[in-house]
């Protein structure tokens, strides 16, 4: 038995394919896949997939509208974005202030000559 995704024409997911058995993206189970077929759970044919290998299917032209999805496509990755700044604690801010004091004072600053 497969599992996989089930993919509408603009590649954007539109189901989860699990044995025979196809969920919609909120989890509930909605039809069975026999083959290329696809049939409601009261056993009636309403839809096919496109012949291919693999465990992810597509859905023909004629069935997208069964498994409709308003959204933009996933992505396969996560998003690199960067990490929210923290604000430096009070301690770490004194620490560095004290530290640009000392570090200021004429016997550590390089003599010229």
């Amino acid at each position: 038995m497969a599992s996989g995704y089930i993919f509408n024409n603009r590649g954007i997911r539109a189901g989860v394919l699990d044995g025979a058995s196809i969920f919609d993206l909120t989890g509930k189970k909605v039809y069975d896949l026999r083959g290329n077929n696809i049939y409601r759970l009261s056993g009636e044919l309403v839809g096919h997939t496109l012949d291919a290998s693999g465990s992810d299917k597509r859905l023909d032209r004629d069935s997208e509208a069964l498994l409709s999805v308003q959204e933009s496509p996933e992505p396969e990755e996560p998003d690199n974005r960067p990490a929210p700044q923290r604000q430096p604690s009070a301690t770490f801010v004194e620490a560095i202030r004290l530290r640009r004091i000392i570090s200021d004072t004429p016997s550590d600053r390089p003599k010229k000559g």
